[in-house]
């Protein structure tokens, strides 16, 4: 029968609304909390544990314990995507031993709702920031000769449903730049400018992202891309800020950051193990401007999803 307000819950019910139909297969063309919670697709999957759901054989009786656990485990998304505001009330859940359990519409609708793409991506809150060592870089020139260089740091996963879950879960990777002025011209004054001060610092989330945290200089094409998260890359560079010096004689300087990935890796059509960044910069020949040498350091700082709703399924990536 139908999934329906005050009629009886079926084993066809129950296995829908847990699984889709299948234990084990991932599905949408039935909206259900399996492929939400557990490894999902792509842009959908939390990587959780998901065996409390566990399908019904046909014609069986739905347990007390068996619908608690999908109630369980819909809250759990529900509260994750949206707050405990969002959770369908436990007088709904009518699951005592000996009871009859009995269907409730608002349990269907939020079903369909944690499977609503613009709810997989939502999270009500992050988890804690793992704060990274500085890498630093040497960057030099001679005097009255152009420079210019790119230097990369990456962000690896242990492996390609690790990067899933943690971008599709709320995960963000932060990065913060500094900068010194190694023999006090005026040349490497620009660039530790450039760096420090105009470009800042950035972050990439699931499908969003915050070129440059710094201010000044004048922006360029790209400057500050929102839409170049994780599930936007491709495995050629994306620019997400590219700034102009505004100091005088050094105006056609610039530094920059691009993002990519190195493609797909698993089975379950991830967007790469890998988030490599990319930092260019360019110094350019003067006659006046004496040598460059400045150090630019990047810190790259990991923040985990939440763990009130979710159970911690991934491993801190390796900075490189």
């Amino acid at each position: 029968m139908t999934y329906s307000s005050g009629s009886l819950i079926q084993a066809t019910d129950y296995n829908n609304l847990a699984w889709g139909g299948t234990q084990g297969t991932y599905t949408t063309s039935v909206k259900n909390i399996a492929y939400v919670m557990g490894v999902g697709n792509a842009n959908v999957g939390y990587g959780q544990d998901v065996s409390l759901i566990n399908t019904v054989s046909a014609n069986a009786t739905v347990t007390a314990t068996q619908w608690s656990g999908l109630f369980y485990m819909l809250n759990r998304a529900l509260g994750h995507q949206s707050g405990a505001g969002a959770q369908v009330a436990s007088g709904n859940l009518n699951a005592t031993a000996g009871a009859t359990i009995t269907a409730f519409a608002n349990v269907s609708t939020a079903v369909t709702a944690i499977n609503d793409y613009a709810n997989v991506a939502k999270f009500s809150a992050q988890g804690s920031t793992t704060t990274g060592t500085t890498l630093w870089t040497s960057i030099t020139g001679t005097q009255g000769a152009l420079a210019s260089g790119v230097f990369t740091r990456t962000v690896t996963f242990a492996s390609a449903d690790q990067a899933r879950y943690f971008f599709n879960a709320g995960g963000q990777i932060n990065w913060t730049i500094t900068a010194s002025n190694i023999n006090s011209t005026g040349r490497s004054g620009d660039i530790v400018t450039l760096f420090q001060t105009n470009l800042g610092g950035g972050n990439i989330r699931y499908a969003t992202s915050d070129g440059r945290t710094g201010t000044g200089g004048t922006a360029q094409s790209g400057d500050d891309a929102q839409n170049k998260g994780y599930w936007n890359l491709t495995t050629a560079p994306a620019l997400l800020a590219n700034v102009l010096s505004t100091t005088a004689s050094y105006t056609t300087d610039y530094a920059n950051v691009s993002v990519r990935t190195n493609g797909k890796q698993g089975s379950n059509f991830d967007n790469g193990t890998i988030v490599y960044l990319d930092f260019g910069w360019v110094s350019q020949s003067k006659s006046f401007n004496g040598a460059l040498s400045a150090n630019v350091g990047i810190r790259i700082d990991v923040v985990a999803p939440e763990t009130t709703y979710l159970t911690s399924v991934v491993t801190a990536p390796t900075i490189g």
